[in-house]
């Protein structure tokens, strides 16, 4: 199960972008427009306990926040609240703050705290659909960024697709996953990795995981051919293209003719022979599948 305060802030549903060491959600009350919230993935209530690497990569995120909530929505200044009262995973309210009006989706929005603190009781009520928007419009500015910072180093690149994608339960992560992801990364410079979240796997099995979510996704994210890991919270792969900027997506030669339409490339893979989920269920007398 994710952290409390996860959950409180609204993941998975609520993520903008997984870093190595920290979740960015859009933070569900937005007393200014691109409210965020930055939660370790560390198990620590200490901000003093978290690790070098996280301190380092706090450094890399703040800059990406920084530059796209500017090219965004040109913002005067941005607060960095750490509270923790309620919520005691170590995390930060993100708060653009803004002298003027800022417009988005032809809506005019005002920081009515400027230049007080900022008032986070306050809430501006986007509404679902404009929440909504506002995600995935985040969730593409932090996508393209990743791909004009990556640039050069593509430069001499001999790879047919910049970003890919895969997705799957991964309930038990066998061989015929690896050979997949391994596959999918000589293919590409970029690769994501979508894993279902809990609920998905109910809906669509009628029963939980053996493995817990976080689980799941941990063994993902620490797998050497993925750059990034986002939970699959339904089977929209449409939306995953468009806010991510996929090329191409990768799946098992048996969802052929079967797999949604999307506008991107499909790379068609054969399972790895007595690897399958298939076997594995057999073998554990166990109904498990890993469908995309």
């Amino acid at each position: 199960m994710p952290s409390t305060t996860l959950q409180n802030f609204g993941y998975p549903e609520s993520l903008i972008k997984s870093y190595q060491h920290w979740h960015l959600l859009l933070r569900p009350m937005q007393p200014s427009i691109g409210s965020l919230v930055l939660v370790c993935k560390e198990s620590v209530q200490k901000y003093s306990d978290i690790s070098s690497a996280a301190m380092t990569e706090k450094s890399v995120v703040i800059q990406d926040i920084e530059e796209i909530l500017g090219h965004r929505f040109n913002y005067s200044k941005i607060n960095y609240l750490m509270l923790m009262m309620v919520d005691p995973a170590v995390h930060f309210h993100v708060i653009p703050r803004y002298e003027q009006a800022v417009e988005f989706c032809d809506q005019s929005y005002i920081d009515k705290s400027w230049p007080t603190p900022p008032d986070l009781s306050h809430d501006i009520k986007l509404g679902d659909v404009y929440q909504q928007e506002l995600l995935k419009t985040l969730r593409n500015d932090f996508s393209v960024y990743q791909i004009n910072r990556d640039e050069e180093s593509r430069i001499n690149s001999k790879k047919k697709f910049v970003r890919m994608y895969t997705s799957g339960c991964f309930d038990i992560f066998h061989q015929g996953h690896l050979n997949i992801l391994k596959k999918t990364k000589e293919l590409c410079d970029y690769l994501i990795v979508g894993v279902s979240t809990d609920e998905v796997i109910i809906k669509s099995k009628g029963r939980p995981p053996l493995i817990p979510f976080e689980e799941r996704i941990s063994i993902l994210e620490a797998n050497k051919y993925v750059d990034e890991v986002i939970p699959q919270i339904n089977k929209d792969k449409q939306a995953i293209v468009d806010q991510y900027s996929i090329n191409a997506i990768s799946v098992g030669s048996d969802w052929r003719g079967k797999y949604p339409e999307v506008t991107c490339e499909m790379v068609y893979f054969d399972y790895t022979p007595n690897v399958s989920s298939t076997v594995l269920k057999q073998s554990l007398n166990l109904d498990i599948d890993n469908n995309s």
